[in-house]
C-alpha cells in the first residue's frame, strides 16, 4: 500500500508538471512574439527568446494565419511550432515514465500477494496432511469459492478463577484469570509449543492433542486443590494466541465438520456450533467459554459433571446440516462482524455428563469438548 501511495504521488507530480508545461505563468505568447517583431527585434533575438524561455504558443491554423498577417517571419513561426511539439513530447515522456513506475509497483504487489497465497495454500496442505495422519481425530474444513481449506485445531487450556462466570467480556479483563493465563503462556513458550508473537500454538502442539492440556494438568489440579475449601470456582476455556492463523473475507463462512470414529465418544451426542471468541488482550489468549464448577469435579473420574448445563459462550446463529453420523455442514446464518470465531462441538443435550479427568486430560468426551477450530473474519 505504501508503494502504491508513493507512486500515486509520483503520478500526481507528473500530471502537475504537465499542467504547468501547458499553462505556465509569464511564458512567451503569440502576442509577445508579435510585439517583439513590431518593435524591430531581429530574428536571431526572437529565436533566442523562444529557445531560452518558457512558451505558451497557440499554433492553431487561425493563430498561424494571424501571425503571418502580423509580419512574423516564417523562421520564427517554424520555431514556435517546434517549441510546442517539444513540450508535448516532454510531457508524454514524463507521463510514460510515471505510468511505468506504477505498473512496476503493481506487478511487485501482485507477486507479493501471490507469494502470500502460496504460503497460505502450503499451510492448508500441511494442516490437511496432519489431519489425515490422525485417524479418530475431529476435523473441520472451511469451504469458500468451491475450495476447501483445512482449519488447524487448537486444544483449550482450562484455567480456574474466583470470578463469577457471568460473561466472557467481563472475564477477559479479570486480573486473576489474566495472571493464570499469562503463566500458562509462559509455560507454552518455555516448552516450545507456542512461538513468541505467534497467533496460535505451534504445529507441534496441534499435531499431538495431549501435549497442551497434559502439560498444565498438574498446575491446574493444584489450583483446584488450593480452592478445595471454597464452594465454587469458575473454569475458563481459552486457546492461545490473539488471532487465528486462518482468515477469510467471507462474512458468512461455511464449514464441513467431521468427528466420527473417536474412541469412547457417542458421536450422535454432539453437533457443531459456531461461536465468537473473546480476546483477552493482556494474556495473549482468546476465551472460548466458562462455567461455575466445584473444585472436586475436575478431579473426578466419574462422568458426573454437567459442565455444559450452565456454560457461558458467545454462540453465533448458524445452520448445522447433518450429512451422516458425525458429519455436518455448518454455515453462519447471517453476515458476521469482523473478529475471531471458532467452530466447536457441543452436546445436543445440555445435561450431558462429563468426567472431569477426561476433560483435564483431553481424552474421550473431553477431547471433543476441548477442540476449537478458529478463523478470523476480516
Amino acid at each position: 500500500m505504501l508503494r502504491k501511495w508513493v507512486f500515486a504521488m509520483v503520478l500526481a507530480g507528473a500530471l502537475a508538471a504537465i499542467a504547468t508545461a501547458q499553462s505556465p505563468p509569464k511564458f512567451l505568447t503569440n502576442d509577445d512574439i508579435v510585439s517583439m517583431v513590431k518593435v524591430g527585434q531581429n530574428v536571431d533575438t526572437v529565436l533566442s527568446a523562444i529557445q531560452t524561455q518558457g512558451t505558451d504558443f497557440d499554433v492553431s491554423a487561425k493563430a498561424l494565419l494571424q501571425l503571418k498577417r502580423s509580419g512574423v517571419p516564417k523562421q520564427v513561426i517554424d520555431a514556435m511550432i517546434g517549441a510546442v511539439k517539444d513540450q508535448k513530447e516532454a510531457a508524454a515522456a514524463v507521463l510514460s515514465a510515471a505510468q511505468a513506475k506504477i505498473a512496476s509497483a503493481e506487478a511487485e504487489d501482485q507477486a507479493e500477494e501471490a507469494k502470500a497465497e502460496a504460503a497460505k495454500a502450503a499451510r492448508a496442505k500441511a494442516a490437511a496432511t496432519m489431519a489425515a495422519a490422525m485417524p479418530g481425530q475431529p476435523s473441520v474444513m472451511m469451504v469458500q469459492g468451491g475450495q476447501k481449506q483445512a482449519l488447524v485445531v487448537s486444544h483449550t487450556q482450562i484455567v480456574p478463577t474466583n470470578s463469577k462466570a457471568s460473561s466472557l467480556d467481563g472475564l477477559a479483563s479479570d486480573g486473576s484469570l489474566t495472571q493464570n493465563l499469562t503463566s500458562i503462556a509462559q509455560s507454552l513458550l518455555a516448552n516450545g509449543t507456542m512461538k513468541p508473537g505467534s497467533g496460535m500454538a505451534s504445529m507441534a502442539m496441534m499435531a499431538n492433542p495431549i501435549i497442551g492440556p497434559a502439560m498444565i494438568a498438574t498446575s491446574l489440579l493444584a489450583k483446584h486443590k488450593a480452592n478445595s475449601n471454597s464452594s465454587n470456582v469458575t473454569d475458563v476455556w481459552a486457546i492461545p494466541g490473539k488471532k487465528s492463523d486462518m482468515f477469510t473475507h467471507n462474512s458468512q463462512p461455511a464449514f464441513e465438520v467431521s468427528f466420527d470414529g473417536i474412541p469412547g465418544v457417542a458421536v450422535d451426542d454432539y453437533a457443531p456450533v459456531l461461536i465468537r471468541l473473546e480476546p483477552s488482550p493482556q494474556s495473549n489468549f482468546r476465551l472460548v467459554g466458562a462455567t461455575a464448577a466445584k473444585p472436586s469435579e475436575m478431579r473426578s473420574s466419574d462422568a458426573n459433571w454437567d459442565l455444559y448445563a450452565s456454560f457461558v459462550e458467545q454462540r453465533v446463529p448458524a445452520q448445522a446440516t447433518k450429512v451422516a453420523s458425525g458429519r455436518y455442514q455448518l454455515q453462519a446464518s447471517g453476515g458476521l462482524a469482523p473478529g475471531e470465531y471458532g467452530v466447536v462441538l457441543r452436546p445436543v443435550n445440555k445435561a450431558k455428563k462429563f468426567s472431569g479427568n477426561n476433560v483435564a486430560q483431553n481424552i474421550g468426551d473431553g477431547l471433543v469438548f476441548n477442540c476449537v477450530w478458529s478463523v478470523e473474519v476480516q
